[in-house]
């Protein structure tokens, strides 16, 4: 019974480490539509900031930012992963969006990545920002 449980439990990490899904989180569930955003990328990256502006006009006078970020050459040196990063596409980054007004989150957008950001997925994750929250 105990080799059962642990070969589940592995499993279940196994696919979990697999899925493609990203998490979004809107904090507020009554705002629909944003009139407008103001870009912060940090670290600074020409990649990202110039994706972002080519998909959406942004406005250095909003109230609301995105503050975007993104991560890539992450290495897990625990133990308790060794399973994971043997028999999986082991996450080595990430992108996140996240949108705040008056330093109050809104809204979250997180996926993790087995490469370095492409311009791919900082499209792929302001779509689904877009469709969330702002105004076509």
């Amino acid at each position: 019974m105990k080799q059962f449980t642990l070969f589940s439990l592995s499993l279940l990490l196994l696919l979990s480490a697999c899925s493609e899904d990203s998490t979004v989180i809107k904090y507020d569930k009554s705002l629909q539509q944003l009139p407008c955003l103001r870009l912060v990328v940090f670290p600074p990256d020409k990649l990202i900031t110039n994706k972002l502006m080519q998909l959406y006009t942004f406005d250095e006078k909003c109230n609301y930012e995105l503050q975007v970020s993104k991560k890539s050459a992450i290495v897990c040196n625990s133990n308790q992963n060794a399973d994971k990063k043997a028999l999986s596409n082991f996450p080595s980054g990430y992108i996140r969006m996240d949108i705040y007004k008056n330093h109050k989150p809104i809204y979250s957008y997180y996926k993790d990545l087995t490469c370095k950001v492409s311009q791919d997925d900082i499209e792929s994750a302001f779509k689904r920002l877009k469709s969330d929250l702002l105004e076509e």
